[in-house]
């Protein structure tokens, strides 16, 4: 069976755990067939002191690392990669949950697709899901694809 389409602009959540740099490489798949745009998307919490006050913002350096590196690897272990434009995203938060700024921003950017892996790297585990990929598929408005580990 075909999948629907096109898929040309498509958005991969990434943290940092292996689910998400699968659902980045099945990201970059899915947007090959339509010489597509691959938005990898990371949200980062910003980090509280102990008296409450928010801290410098969290710019993203680690996480921003090892997304480079697997976008990198990508470009130069998938020929069809070189037909995908990928892009890097790193948005901080100190209110909302990273869950809402990922569905928000697939709808508000106009995504074909939300490529997610089905468990990341956050501690909280509301559901076999995870956070992310649970509000992705209860409460998004855009299509989503979940990948499960293998």
């Amino acid at each position: 069976m075909r999948a629907a389409g096109p898929f040309r602009r498509v958005l991969a959540g990434f943290d940092g755990s292996p689910d998400s740099a699968d659902a980045v490489r099945a990201a970059v798949a899915v947007a090959a067939r339509d010489a597509g745009h691959v938005v990898v998307l990371s949200v980062v919490e910003r980090a509280e002191h102990a008296d409450g006050d928010a801290g410098q913002d969290d710019d993203g350096s680690d996480i921003r690392k090892l997304a480079e590196s697997l976008i990198d690897a990508l470009r130069r272990e998938q020929a069809m990669a070189g037909a995908v434009r990928i892009s890097l995203q790193v948005v901080a938060t100190d209110r909302d949950s990273p869950a809402r700024i990922v569905t928000e921003y697939a709808a508000e950017h106009g995504f074909d697709v939300l490529v997610l892996g089905r468990r990341g790297a956050g501690r909280r585990r509301k559901s076999r899901l995870g956070q992310v990929a649970d509000c992705a598929v209860q409460d998004g408005s855009v299509p989503v694809l979940l990948l499960t580990a293998h």
